[in-house]
């Protein structure tokens, strides 16, 4: 063997042991290749590997790379080719001068170099894409975890914005939600013009609108001269100097929510890995988002609990205190504390201002607690009296008070140191107190006047041994019934028809009737008939120790105070003799109808005295009692007794007088005296009877008395 021969095999054997290696650099590797194939042809070898565009000389002095295939090397297609030498399915090609001397027994062991370098180039290749791919892992790894990691909704949509932006290496980014038929820009980055904060677009409009239109992942490589987007927002565009764009759907369980949109101002071309990178981003961003908004309404959920329990917990605590003192007033109530005592317990408990007010307006309960502000008012307006429940002052609390069905006064409290809740709360447990505290007041007054009309008409109208009973029961109730006594007697003339006038219902027209009788029992200035009744429009009183003046007095004020509360109301009254004892207040009540009677027939607006109706009393007494001995009595019984005591001659001359027409002279000579001596009997005559004889209605009375003395004296005479 020859010694070219044994250089040759060396260089086979270099070559395969080469082949046999597994080097960690390509670039080495295809040095080796190179170099040892050219020792072993004698020419210079250029290794060059396909890029997936076009051919690349990785060792050598690049001959014969022009001369290569354009799409790459694909089942031998190069073995036919002089001066080149691939191995099936390879993309790494030997190359070298066609003319120079080549052995065919060196064409398998440089295929197989071939095939070796493209495994090589493939395994590089797949390891760096597995670099790159558990790099590009960490980095979307790293921006979910930042993500999933922010529970605000709007620092979440930015940390999107600023993410994307920086994954995808873009100037811009925006993040879009869906609002109804638009999508609007709620976080931004990057950006130079305010307006592109504030974007809005329809479907179809710009590439944010397109992919809201299609669904889909839409992206232009030159913003301003792509065709496929409308050209809404060019003029924006210039003004951000934008090139490419990329946008993306935000879609939640399959319902779009929105677009994530990045924007270049550089000139590039958004690849297939980049949409790929965005779209993952957006399905992490999307969970995010749909995290941070569950989040939100959590947290919006917890703290409406929170409020709604802190409002319930506060409303019971108002509830509680109000309960507590709603018992404390009921037991004041029912231990006979009055308005004073309700006043004071409120006033102490709520430490605030109470005041209690009569239907007048007028203060007559009232308690300031620690408070010394002092502002109650004296006397409640009549505006405070007369409006809503609620005041206009935000402090105060207005009340009505109600007893048996009547508006009897007001409530006022003024806020002091608890809250605004507890004051509302109690405010109406307060009127209700007053009310339940009036309307024991009233039970009580009711029972009472109850008990006194029993006496007044066991008094009136009961049998001897009733009257005498009556009598020490109206002493132990404190009602007096010494000195003279009269029966006052009333009649409401026309409540029906001024109850049609005014269109009151029959329980206002029933408590007009007893305005009357409380106006009679209580009447403002002190003389007030305590022993008072009324049966329908008819009242009845018992007055004592009043002489003639004081009743027409009393019963005038009476009147007066009727008519102030109800002017078109009109009372005729009727008052009977003074009786020394209550044994005989029958006899009186008869009197004070008959005086009534007369009152009605024959009219007047004053009280008709008994004792000054003469004649009258006669004609409408009663059948059962004409009073015909009475009346004689009346007139006569003075002059008889007299007479009687002083030997006297009244009746006589009195006679004698008006059988002579009245003329003093005629009479004197009939009755042999001088004109003097019948004057002065004249005048005695009037001293004792209060008769003026100058009057024709008291010459009747005194001559109708005498014509019954005479009947009654014959009647006598002949019985005798």
């Amino acid at each position: 063997m020859t010694l070219s021969e044994l250089d040759l095999r060396a260089q086979r054997d270099s070559l395969a042991d080469l082949l046999q290696t597994l080097p960690a650099d390509v670039g080495e590797a295809a040095g080796d290749l190179a170099g040892r194939a050219s020792l072993l042809s004698g020419t210079p070898v250029t290794v060059a590997a396909w890029t997936g565009e076009r051919w690349t000389a990785l060792a050598g002095p690049g001959t014969g790379v022009a001369g290569l295939p354009q799409t790459g090397v694909t089942n031998g297609s190069c073995r036919s080719r002089q001066g080149v030498i691939a191995a099936d399915g390879g993309s790494v090609a030997v190359c070298w001068d066609p003319s120079a001397r080549w052995e065919p027994e060196w064409t398998s062991l440089l295929r197989q170099a071939c095939a070796w370098l493209s495994l090589l180039l493939r395994q590089q290749t797949t390891t760096r894409e597995i670099d790159a791919a558990g790099a590009e892992a960490g980095v979307i790894r790293d921006v979910v975890r930042q993500l999933l990691s922010v529970r605000d909704v709007d620092r979440l949509l930015l940390s999107v914005a600023e993410r994307t932006m920086g994954l995808l290496d873009a100037d811009i980014c925006g993040v879009m939600l869906r609002e109804g038929d638009v999508v609007r820009m709620r976080s931004c980055v990057g950006n130079r013009v305010a307006e592109t904060a504030r974007l809005r677009m329809h479907r179809g409009q710009g590439v944010a609108g397109l992919v809201f239109l299609t669904g889909e992942p839409a992206k232009v490589d030159s913003y301003l001269d792509d065709e496929t987007i409308s050209h809404d927002f060019m003029s924006l565009a210039e003004r951000e100097e934008t090139r490419s764009a990329l946008a993306v759907p935000l879609r939640l369980q399959g319902e779009f929510i929105g677009v994530l949109e990045v924007w270049r101002r550089r000139r590039s071309i958004f690849t297939e890995h980049d949409i790929r990178r965005m779209v993952t981003l957006a399905d992490f961003a999307t969970i995010a988002i749909d995290n941070a908004r569950l989040h939100d309404e959590q947290a919006a959920s917890t703290a409406e609990t929170e409020r709604a329990r802190d409002a319930l917990q506060h409303q019971v605590a108002v509830l509680d205190h109000s309960s507590r003192l709603q018992q404390t007033l009921l037991t004041t109530v029912i231990e006979g504390g009055g308005l004073p005592a309700i006043a004071r317990t409120v006033a102490v408990e709520l430490d605030c201002e109470v005041g209690v007010y009569g239907p007048d307006g007028a203060m007559i309960a009232s308690h300031t607690g620690s408070q010394v502000v002092g502002s109650l008012p004296g006397r409640l307006p009549e505006s405070a009296a007369t409006r809503r429940a609620v005041p206009r002052e935000p402090t105060h609390w207005i009340r009505p008070v109600y007893a048996d069905g009547d508006q009897v006064g007001r409530v006022l409290l003024v806020q002091g140191r608890q809250s605004s809740e507890l004051m509302e709360a109690v405010a109406g447990q307060v009127a209700m107190a007053c009310s339940l505290a009036l309307l024991r007041q009233r039970a009580a007054s009711r029972a009472r006047s109850e008990a006194i009309e029993q006496v007044l008409w066991d008094l009136l109208q009961g049998p001897v041994e009733h009257r005498v009973a009556a009598r020490t029961r109206a002493q132990q109730l404190g009602v007096t019934l010494t000195g003279a006594l009269r029966v006052v007697h009333g009649q409401i003339d026309n409540v029906e028809d001024l109850a049609a006038q005014e269109g009151w219902d029959t329980s206002q027209t029933d408590r007009v009737r007893r305005d009357v009788l409380r106006t009679v029992r209580s009447l403002d200035d002190g003389r007030g008939l305590t022993l008072a009744s009324l049966r329908g429009d008819l009242l009845v009183a018992i007055a004592a120790d009043i002489d003639p003046a004081a009743a027409k007095d009393l019963v005038a004020a009476v009147s007066a105070a009727v008519h102030r509360d109800q002017p078109g109301l009109r009372v005729t009254w009727g008052v009977s003799r003074e009786h020394d004892d209550a044994i005989e207040l029958p006899s009186a009540l008869n009197e004070a109808r008959t005086a009534l009677s007369a009152a009605r027939r024959l009219g007047g607006h004053t009280a008709f005295l008994y004792e000054e109706l003469g004649i009258v009393r006669l004609l409408l007494g009663t059948g059962d009692d004409p009073d015909l001995q009475t009346f004689i009595d009346d007139v006569t019984g003075p002059l008889v007794a007299y007479d009687r005591d002083n030997d006297g001659a009244l009746v006589r001359s009195l006679r004698v007088f008006f059988e002579s027409d009245c003329s003093q002279r005629v009479a004197a000579e009939r009755l042999f005296i001088h004109h003097k001596t019948l004057r002065y009997r004249l005048e005695r005559i009037r001293q004792l009877t209060g008769l003026d004889l100058s009057r024709h209605e008291d010459r009747m009375r005194a001559d109708f008395a005498l014509r019954l003395l005479q009947i009654n004296r014959t009647a006598t005479e002949e019985t005798g």
